[in-house]
């Protein structure tokens, strides 16, 4: 069975792991001609940038700058919506689990913010 790990970027505030998660992911995708990776993505952890136009305040990482890396759970909230980490959990776990099923051979990258040491 071919090694498929997760990776997991964890953090405080300001740190840079939005842009480690991207490079890290990207590097992952230039290789994967020689180490059979199908590509990488992001699982996004933040609890704000789960919601649709917090993009400033949330500071999320615009479009352009995220070299065409998928970022999931990010953005399909509307504001005022209930999500608790719990619901996270199941989700991640679930996008995880379908991966790995498939034999996708992927990395996935979490970015992980504690918003209440910010």
């Amino acid at each position: 069975m071919a090694l498929r790990p997760i990776v997991a970027i964890c953090g405080t505030t300001g740190v840079g792991k939005s842009k480690l998660a991207i490079d890290l992911a990207a590097h992952l995708d230039r290789l994967s001609n020689k180490s059979g990776w199908r590509g990488a993505k992001i699982i996004n952890a933040d609890s704000m940038q789960v919601y649709k136009g917090l993009d400033v305040i949330t500071n999320k990482v615009p479009e352009p700058e995220r070299m065409g890396i998928p970022h999931l759970l990010m953005g399909f909230k509307q504001p005022g919506e209930q999500y608790v980490v719990g619901e996270w959990i199941q989700d991640a776990l679930k996008l995880v689990s379908q991966r790995y099923v498939a034999c996708d051979s992927l990395t996935v990258s979490l970015s992980l913010v504690d918003k209440r040491n910010a």
